[in-house]
């Protein structure tokens, strides 16, 4: 009788999330501008709080990199965001982080350096968009919605403070903007936003969690009214910052998401 073959052995899974190696950031935060522009509150304490959410789940801190104030220039800006593509590859999760002034003239809108060098919604997401892998982008400005330029996909989400229409606002006591003191400081390290009482914030719980209480903490304000997140693409965001997830490989047929 013929001995039985031995099994073989099961095909190792995939990773399903991308490791601390392969996660790249860029934070912006401007809280000091040049000139007679009016500084904020925030943009420093954001970009610090956002910086700490990243290090606590696990982010190499040589793989953040943060321009606050006096470094947050135009040219600056620009030069890290093609560093941040260039660092993209099929494998890795890009996440990018912007607080600070937006200006929105002749229907568009753009990021507000400190030496006040704009960068258009239009240059944003042209370099956005060739961001490979999986990505979140994350606006915490006035008007923020506006730099979503066909930036959104299953692979990319994209939030925003306020709807193209609205102003965002900040929190001096917290020295941060309400979005992002929300979404970061009181939802993710904090915890509040964790609805399911698993004691792990998801992002969809997060993002959840900030839009609501920004609509509520804001509505009285005059006389532009209360600010309303935008969260757009990220597919079902049941992942953590802990874990981001891998690009989604494309269904039979269609092409990948980009």
């Amino acid at each position: 009788m013929a001995k039985p073959k031995p099994k073989p052995k099961p095909a190792l899974k995939p990773p399903t999330v991308v490791t601390p190696e392969d996660r790249w950031a860029l934070v912006v935060g401007v809280g000091e501008y040049a000139g007679r522009v009016k500084d904020t509150y925030g943009g420093h304490g954001d970009a610090e709080a956002v910086r700490k959410s990243l290090l606590a789940a696990g982010w190499r801190a040589d793989h953040i990199r943060v321009l606050t104030d006096e470094r947050a220039t135009g040219r600056a800006l620009r030069r890290e965001l093609d560093r941040l593509v260039a660092r993209s590859s099929d494998k890795t999760f890009t996440f990018f982080h912007y607080s600070g002034h937006v200006k929105q003239t002749g229907g568009r809108e753009y990021l507000w350096p400190t030496d006040s060098d704009l960068v258009s919604d239009r240059a944003v997401a042209a370099k956005l968009r060739d961001v490979r892998g999986s990505a979140w982008f994350n606006f915490s400005g006035c008007e923020a919605a506006g730099f979503d330029e066909e930036l959104s996909t299953r692979d990319r989400l994209v939030t925003s403070s306020s709807r193209v229409v609205e102003k965002s606002y900040e929190y001096p006591d917290w020295a941060q903007s309400v979005w992002t003191g929300l979404l970061f400081g009181k939802g993710l390290d904090k915890r509040r936003a964790d609805s399911n009482r698993d004691k792990s914030v998801t992002v969809g719980e997060a993002v959840a969690f900030a839009k609501q209480q920004a609509t509520a903490m804001t509505r009285g304000q005059q006389p532009y009214g209360p600010q309303q997140a935008v969260i757009a693409g990220g597919g079902k965001l049941d992942w953590t910052l802990a874990a981001p997830p891998l690009p989604k490989a494309p269904t039979a047929g269609q092409p990948p998401a980009g």
